[in-house]
């Protein structure tokens, strides 16, 4: 999986990384990060969301237009370019915002699956790269931070209900 990953990442790209354990099998959490933005689970005051622009099941291929929920803000677009169930799923941006890619890979651990999330970019834009460090980046991290706690708070919840069965 190393020669997948490294590819990418010689490009000169910012990253932001967020990562996390939940103490889950990895099943219980592989199909909720393939549907990432998607997803029940996914908060409803999100700063974005993902709607899905091709039919049928995620795979290589699938394209988003990811909403912004800010009345000026411009939307953006992104592929899935990799996706291997149970490892990772990573889409790349194609217009708006960033030039780059955001990847969610997961590993399954002894006692349960550790989640990353890295988000790959470039600012694309003047006005962007001058709000970026002082308004774009901390509402960046804040709804990552808030959709990660939306993901631990869900697959602990149907695995706690999984074993009350």
């Amino acid at each position: 999986m190393t020669d997948i990953l490294k590819n990418k990442s010689k490009v000169n790209f910012s990253v932001i990384h967020k990562f996390m354990f939940l103490e889950a099998p990895i099943e219980a959490v592989s199909a909720e990060l393939i549907t990432w933005g998607e997803s029940s689970w996914w908060p409803q005051d999100c700063l974005w969301k993902y709607i899905r622009q091709t039919d049928g099941e995620i795979r290589v291929g699938t394209q988003y237009l990811i909403k912004i929920n800010k009345p000026s803000a411009a939307d953006w677009t992104a592929q899935v370019t990799q996706l291997l169930p149970k490892c990772l799923v990573e889409r790349t941006f194609e217009k708006g915002l960033f030039n780059g890619f955001e990847r969610i890979t997961m590993e399954e651990r002894a006692n349960g699956t550790r989640i990353d999330y890295e988000l790959h970019f470039k600012i694309r834009g003047l006005l962007n790269i001058l709000m970026w460090p002082f308004l774009f980046r901390a509402q960046y991290v804040k709804t990552i931070n808030k959709v990660m706690d939306a993901l631990k708070d869900y697959v602990l919840e149907q695995v706690k209900a999984k074993y009350k069965e």
